[in-house]
């Protein structure tokens, strides 16, 4: 079985280099190295900023050899021993050193600005550090491969600011996401579909239920304020929620009144493909296909078996290759050594049985196939390809 190419290696162009691992097109974990440092002063205030890898990984060690491994390994076989949480993204590091002359005022707060511009005329997202933050961990950024131009600034109590910019490349890997009070969170985009495209990031976001409506008090399916705070940073303007509405907490979506929330009691793995779901599923996939819905947050339960489905149909249809959609489906198993999450086995139906029963529709393609699945029960041309325009680049 040859290597799977998961994601497209890019070469970092940093300022300097220093050691890091990153998945690369072979499916390899590469070496390389940079170190980006520069300096800043105002009013004999120095401040001098580090990035500590360049391209910054933010998978673990126990993912990124998942993803390096022959298509036919398990999840199963790349799972640590105990509980471990390799579901949440790891953090790019920035380090700050301050340099403050006798009776200088004192840092008040650092804030570190992210744009895919250098002009920083969009910021794609803000972080602030209260006081005279040295180490700067930065969550859920993207990791498309694109390269970011970061600004951090550090403003003093007398309203003076130091401010240093510099340029960050993040290695392609899938975008798992930390949010404070949810779990197996992470970003549909990023995979490469079979004529070449990419399947954009920042778009559609999957994962666990966030108001702890099947599990009232557990930590990691109800999100904190500070969870809350980082989910709205993405902008979330539609929850796509696959439980059924007997499950709600309130009236209103956690995340907001101005924040849609569609319940569709959802099925999973080779059961969707009956007919007596074929409306709940059609509802489900002309809803995805509103373009004004997006960026927006889908989820289950466990954000495993409904969520899973979906979005294995979706990007099914998208062109995603069948090796991937198994390896996106499983990444789930990082959420605490998840191993019943995996191709072969799960309660009510497999990944793989899915994929069988797409197979068997007209087409030349897993993706022709899944199409004529969509129209087979209502959702129309004009939708499909809706769908191909909000989420292929």
């Amino acid at each position: 079985m040859s290597k799977r190419k998961i994601f497209k290696n890019l070469t970092a162009f940093a300022l300097c280099l220093c050691s890091v691992t990153a998945v690369s097109a072979c499916g390899k974990v590469d070496e390389s190295s940079s170190m980006a440092s520069i300096s800043s002063e105002t009013k004999g205030v120095t401040m001098r900023v580090t990035v500590a890898e360049q391209p910054a990984s933010l998978v673990t060690d126990a993912v990124k050899k998942y993803l390096s491994a022959d298509a036919d390994q398990l999840v199963t076989e790349f799972l640590p021993d105990g509980n471990y949480r390799d579901d949440q993204g790891v953090p790019v590091l920035l380090e700050c050193d301050f340099t403050m002359p006798e009776n200088s005022p004192a840092v008040k707060q650092v804030t570190a600005e992210f744009s895919f511009t250098e002009d920083f005329s969009v910021i794609e997202q803000t972080t602030v550090f209260r006081g005279k933050a040295r180490k700067l961990r930065i969550y859920n950024l993207q990791t498309s491969g694109k390269t970011y131009f970061y600004r951090v600034t550090a403003t003093l109590e007398d309203g003076n600011t130091v401010v240093e910019t510099g340029t960050l490349q993040i290695a392609p890997s899938p975008r798992m996401l930390y949010l404070d009070g949810a779990s197996n969170v992470r970003d549909i985009g990023g995979w490469k579909t079979q004529d070449g495209k990419t399947v954009k990031q920042g778009v559609l976001y999957r994962g666990s239920e966030i108001d702890g409506g099947k599990n009232k008090g557990h930590p990691d399916f109800c999100l904190t304020e500070t969870g809350l705070e980082q989910l709205r940073a993405l902008g979330i303007k539609t929850d796509f929620d696959l439980r059924s509405e007997s499950v709600k907490v309130s009236e209103y979506s956690v995340l907001g009144e101005d924040v849609t929330r569609n319940f569709y009691d959802a099925a999973q793995y080779e059961v969707i493909l009956l007919s007596n779901n074929a409306e709940r599923t059609r509802r489900i996939f002309s809803d995805l296909a509103n373009p004004a819905a997006y960026p927006a947050y889908l989820h289950c339960t466990h954000g495993v078996d409904r969520a899973g489905s979906t979005v294995l149909i979706l990007q099914a249809l998208l062109g995603v290759e069948k090796a991937d959609l198994i390896r996106e489906y499983e990444l789930s198993a990082f959420y605490y050594n998840y191993r019943h999450v995996n191709r072969n086995t799960h309660t009510g139906g497999t990944v793989l049985n899915l994929l069988q029963g797409l197979e068997e529709y007209a087409g030349e393609t897993l993706a022709e196939k899944t199409a004529n699945f969509l129209l087979s029960i209502g959702v129309t041309q004009s939708e499909i390809d809706t769908l191909r325009g909000i989420f292929l680049e």
